[in-house]
């Protein structure tokens, strides 16, 4: 009998710790400030797709786009001083647009594009340690192309690419946790 109910309880012990763990990691992920944004590529549709969230990487993937490289780190949850990062959607254009501006809020709607969700939070306003988030545009594409890294912004220019504005301030995807 104690033999039994000594192992009844390394089990619920067992048990607890394991819930205790699972617990801590999904609190340390939730709290988790700064999240990648993640470049996917199209060659099927010529377009560029960034995105923080994971139903736009499980997106991104199903509809055959492969992953290029993480661009920048964005806030998962909106923090004193940043805006959403929205993403807007063209069937027509087959083309995602990802923007932290009112002009290009505006500019998708105005457009057809429809918004799909917010992929995470942006400074406004250049702060210590980020990088400009710029937006480049192709209209033989006819894709827009957010990007922070000089690997980008080379990559646009040399496809033809021009230089629309700054969208927001990120962190280096250095910084990303």
């Amino acid at each position: 009998m104690k033999f039994n109910l000594y192992r009844a309880s390394i089990a619920a012990i067992a048990i607890i710790t394991s819930l205790t763990s699972l617990t801590a990691s999904v609190k340390a992920q939730e709290t988790q400030p700064l999240v990648p944004l993640e470049l996917y590529w199209s060659s099927q549709r010529e377009d560029n797709f960034v995105t923080a969230t994971l139903e736009g990487k499980n997106s991104a993937e199903e509809a055959g786009y492969g992953y290029a490289r993480t661009e920048a780190c964005v806030f998962r949850k909106q923090k004193p001083g940043t805006v959403p990062l929205n993403l807007y959607w063209s069937a027509q254009r087959g083309d995602n647009f990802t923007t932290a501006t009112n002009v290009g809020v505006r500019s998708a709607k105005e457009a057809g594009y429809t918004f799909a969700r917010v992929e995470g939070y942006v400074f406004r306003q250049q702060q210590p340690g980020t990088v400009p988030l710029n937006l480049y545009w192709s209209a033989q594409r006819g894709d827009n192309f957010t990007t922070a890294t000089s690997e980008g912004a080379a990559s646009a220019k040399e496809a033809g690419y021009t230089f629309a504005r700054v969208e927001g301030y990120v962190f280096p995807a250095s910084q990303c946790q």
